[in-house]
């Protein structure tokens, strides 16, 4: 379990992404869900429920499609930790669901300035989503 850290929720952040840099996705360990999962874990102490058993793209979106999309998906393993979707804006730190023109749903992490953080495939990226593309934001205790 996760101990209360003496770092700013930004330093965690940081030091969270910094772990990652520079690797390639590995499917199912620290793709964009994963990893989002992840930082739950690291901010919660709760260990997030995993979305399915994949290590390919592929499966990953069969997991998806049975589920009825990625936001049901997160919604069923972040709703027993009483992590719930907000109406509010994405703070730092919070998880979410963003619609890329590119590849559809993915799973996030959001910074500071509107920025959402995301495993990409070869690597960490950030989007900057226009308000209407986020499709769920839940929010995680400070």
């Amino acid at each position: 379990m996760t101990q209360p850290s003496e770092l700013s929720r930004a330093e965690q952040l940081q030091a969270f992404i910094m772990a990652v840099e520079g690797k390639p996705v590995e499917w199912g360990r620290d793709d964009c869900t994963a990893w989002a999962a992840d930082w739950v874990t690291e901010i919660t102490g709760k260990e997030v429920p995993r979305l399915g058993s994949y290590s390919t793209l592929d499966e990953a979106h069969t997991i998806i499609d049975e589920a009825g999309g990625l936001d049901v998906l997160w919604s069923m393993a972040l709703a027993p930790l009483s992590i719930y979707e907000t109406p509010f804006e994405p703070q730092l730190g919070d998880v979410g669901i963003v619609n890329t023109s590119r590849l559809g749903h993915v799973g996030v992490i959001f910074a500071q300035d509107g920025v959402a953080l995301w495993r990409s495939f070869q690597g960490t990226a950030l989007i900057r989503p226009r308000a209407r593309d986020i499709v769920k934001v839940w929010a995680l205790p400070a």
